[in-house]
């Protein structure tokens, strides 16, 4: 069981919280931790990814290291401990070792054992006790460190022995609950050590030697746990312990000739047997439940990458062992047992980082008394799998065709059997003929013909083996395609770029109609351009006019602040004036935070742009006379506040700008020509300075009719070439009126297919701007005469030229029909 998710980097290692009566003693009260269904992943690029097992997702990702993760334990069920480190290339040699705590609930990474200087050993492993309370930190070649894990980490102690393994006892299992009265002398013998100081935990050990020890730690104490010990033919022979899993009473241990020993540390009883495998890397105890029958299950993971499962308690540990269970060509890097079962009849699950950098979740049942159903029913409560629909997977050719099925429109009847379920049902069985054309499928509309109308339902046939198996929308996609499918082609345009991940194009399309009508408004006011500016010519020789301006941007500003277009990635696609006021507004507070000269000016910049020139002289003013920019801006505030004769100032403005062009880099000279009208001048000079957004602003806010579509214009041009954002560039092209520049650019980039949808969408929101301003009694044309006429509001683009967008549109349908028979689907 598991889920396809895509990591950050390759996994290196893993972790899994272990819940302990010890875990939230710190936060009042001895009640068990509870057990989260969390594991922590490491990865090669200093990442830790947090996977939730229950929902089958990736959490949250913590970029905590700056080069591979190395270790990495959980401290109680909240807190992580990892470290990484790296070798120092200089003569004096050693290694960074960086240790970090990260915090799940505030996402706070603090480093601790923070040095000023490299160490001659790097870290080699850490190991946690349940609690969290304490960290062991192993070096290659030096002494292990034991750390008291508080709010600010303290070492305790340095144990300069030659250890080979350790690690900290699992909290103690619970007694069956039959016999419990004469085991009840057993129980309180075997968590002695548990029940004696609640606070105390104990960590078992193996050194270079062979020998076997057990330490206690209370507080800030370390003191010998004295255990009873083994015989002595319980020594390896070959006296090199290579990994070790220890709950009280028993520590188990493997060693690196395949061997597994057991001791009951209360009692000194032992055993062991032979895997006959390669060296053991890793054991861990699996968790145990009321009710279990045995308490000796481990997972062992050896050298070779491989792993078994056994159980101590049985008569027999090999010849009942599970060798590999599930996954026999998988190499495991690192494995543990998730921690969150709670009854008996619940399979345990294993958790594996595999060498393909794979994360999954093996599922044991070791109980052959549990009926199959019953155990699929608590895998299905547990794990909740998640359809995979993705149409970006499907073949190339596959996906064009479900993409150009979306854009035509497909009835959302269409989803219907877009499951298993469904398609087993009697009713999908009383035959095909039930279904009938598959044309039938696809919606009706006036728009008029354009390709190749039988393409339809071939790409509908293709599409059927992944309707079949359920893989081309899920539920939640397919509801929203329900919603917009009948609201226009801009809608069913946008939905099918964004669910194939373009998401600039989809932007695209939403703007399309506000960008057609802003152009189509923009043109039909040309005729009353010459009175607008005349108007505006003589109302700017009042000294009442900057007040006038000053209030209304400030209420545009506010009544585009609703407007759903100005909000989110919409924005960046901006071009109305409102919405380019509203940005403007928006960047003016970012600049009034910052001190610096630099800042002072974009806020008089931008203030000028919007037209509310009395705040940018109050700027100007405010100036100090020692400050470097005290003449400009003085000189600037004289000109922008001055009501001297209309010829002598434009005169004189003109002749400051030109020279301060020439010698200042502030774009001073741009605000000159403001202050006299000659807004077109200052638009081009700030286009050639590189400020686009600032021009356009300018443009919106003082001129209309062809200087305002210009300034789009040379806008679109630029974000083409210059920014390689063919989407944004469009919709300047469109708000600029520049339809014919709009269509050649979707030709001259090769997209056959959007150039004919930008032509049906231009269609439909050209004829119902048309139709809506017509007189009540005009008598309109009848629906088949618009849909057979296809309508482009541009005089300069022919008839011919549409007709050809049109054959090639429909020469590109047949050639994605060829390449969709030719192919086989693909459906897992």
């Amino acid at each position: 069981m598991g889920q396809l998710h895509l990591l950050s980097s390759t996994v290196t290692t893993l972790a899994v919280p272990s819940p302990s009566l010890l875990a939230t003693v710190a936060r009042g009260g001895n009640n068990p931790a509870p057990a989260v269904p969390l594991v922590a992943l490491g990865t090669q690029n200093g990442t830790i990814e947090v996977v939730d097992v229950l929902a089958n997702a990736v959490s949250v990702s913590f970029a905590v290291h700056s080069s591979t993760v190395r270790g990495l334990r959980w401290l109680g069920n909240s807190r992580l401990a990892s470290f990484s480190y790296n070798q120092v290339s200089d003569k004096s040699g050693g290694y960074n070792n960086k240790l970090v705590i990260t915090c799940l609930r505030s996402g706070l990474n603090r480093p601790f054992r923070v040095l000023q200087k490299p160490e001659r050993a790097a870290i080699r492993a850490l190991r946690a006790s349940s609690s969290g309370r304490y960290l062991l930190i192993m070096f290659r070649d030096a002494p292990v460190e034991v750390w008291a894990m508080t709010k600010n980490p303290i070492m305790l102690r340095s144990l300069a022995l030659p250890f080979t393994v350790l690690e900290w006892t699992l909290p103690a299992a619970p007694r069956p609950s039959q016999n419990a009265s004469k085991q009840s002398s057993t129980s309180k013998e075997g968590t002695a050590a548990e029940s004696s100081d609640e606070s105390s935990e104990s960590f078992a050990f193996a050194l270079v030697n062979g020998a076997l020890g057990v330490f206690e730690v209370h507080g800030r104490r370390i003191r010998d746990f004295r255990p009873k010990w083994p015989s002595s033919s319980f020594a390896s022979s070959d006296g090199l312990v290579t990994a070790m899993a220890y709950r009280l009473p028993h520590v188990v241990m493997g060693d690196r000739s395949g061997n597994i020993r057991w001791w009951d540390v209360i009692t000194g009883l032992s055993s062991s047997f032979s895997t006959h495998r390669e060296g053991i890397r890793r054991i861990k105890f699996s968790p145990v439940v009321h009710g279990d029958r045995s308490r000796g299950r481990i997972a062992v993971l050896f050298y070779d990458n491989t792993f078994s499962i056994f159980d101590l308690d049985s008569a027999d540990p090999l010849a009942n062992a599970l060798l590999h269970p599930q996954s026999p060509g998988t190499l495991v890097l690192e494995l543990d047992w998730l921690s969150t079962r709670t009854r008996k009849d619940e399979p345990l699950v294993l958790c594996i980082a595999g060498a393909d950098s794979s994360f999954r979740l093996v599922e044991v049942n070791t109980d052959t008394k549990i009926n199959s159903a019953s155990r699929l029913l608590t895998t299905k409560e547990r794990f909740r799998p998640m359809p995979l629909c993705l149409p970006i997977l499907f073949p190339t050719a596959h996906a064009l065709a479900l993409r150009m099925i979306l854009q035509l429109g497909v009835k959302p009847s269409w989803f219907e059997c877009n499951n298993s379920d469904t398609l087993g049902s009697n009713s999908f069985k009383e035959g095909p003929a039930t279904f009938g054309d598959l044309r039938s499928y696809m919606i009706e509309t006036t728009l008029p013909p354009i390709g190749d109308s039988v393409v339809a339902e071939l790409l509908l046939k293709v599409l059927e083996p992944y309707r079949k198996d359920g893989c081309i929308l899920d539920d939640g996609r397919a509801t929203l395609y329900s919603a917009i499918v009948n609201k226009g082609t801009c809608a069913r345009f946008a939905f099918a770029a964004a669910i194939f991940g373009d998401f600039q194009e989809a932007l695209f399309w939403l703007q399309l109609p506000q960008a057609l009508q802003h152009s189509l408004d923009k043109s039909t006011s040309r005729s009353s351009e010459k009175g607008f500016e005349s108007s505006v010519r003589a109302d700017s020789e009042q000294t009442s006019t900057l007040n006038r301006i000053a209030s209304s941007e400030r209420s545009a500003a506010r009544n585009v602040a609703n407007d759903t277009a100005s909000c989110g990635q919409l924005s960046t696609m901006a071009f109305k004036q409102e919405q380019l006021w509203f940005n403007a507004n928006e960047r003016i507070p970012w600049h009034d935070k910052l001190d610096s000269e630099d800042a002072l000016q974009k806020r008089i910049h931008e203030l000028v742009s919007l037209g509310n020139l009395e705040a940018a002289v109050s700027l100007l003013l405010s100036t100090p006379p020692e400050g470097t920019n005290f003449y400009p801006n003085a000189l600037r505030a004289v000109v922008l506040s001055s009501a001297v004769s209309r010829s002598l100032h434009e005169l004189a403005v003109k002749v400051v700008a030109a020279n301060m062009v020439r010698t200042d880099k502030s774009l001073s000279g741009t605000h000159l020509l403001c202050a006299v009208g000659k807004y077109q001048e200052a638009c081009s000079q700030l286009q050639d300075a590189g400020c686009w957004i600032d021009a356009a602003t300018l443009a919106a806010t003082h001129l209309r009719g062809s200087d305002y579509a210009r300034v789009l214009q040379r806008w679109a041009g630029f974000v083409l070439r210059g920014e390689q954002n063919m989407w944004r560039a469009l919709i300047l092209y469109v708000a600029a009126g520049a339809l014919p520049e709009a269509l050649e650019t979707l030709r001259s980039n090769q997209r056959p297919d959007t150039a004919a949808l930008f032509l049906l969408a231009c269609h439909e929101i050209y004829s119902q701007i048309t139709t809506e301003s017509k007189p009540d009694d005009e008598v309109p044309e009848s629906a088949t005469e618009r849909s057979q006429k296809l309508l482009f509001p541009s005089k300069n683009v022919s008839d011919e030229n549409l007709i050809a967008v049109s054959e090639v549109f429909g020469q590109y349908q047949q050639k994605l029909i060829h390449l969709c028979m030719d192919m086989e689907p693909i459906v897992n």
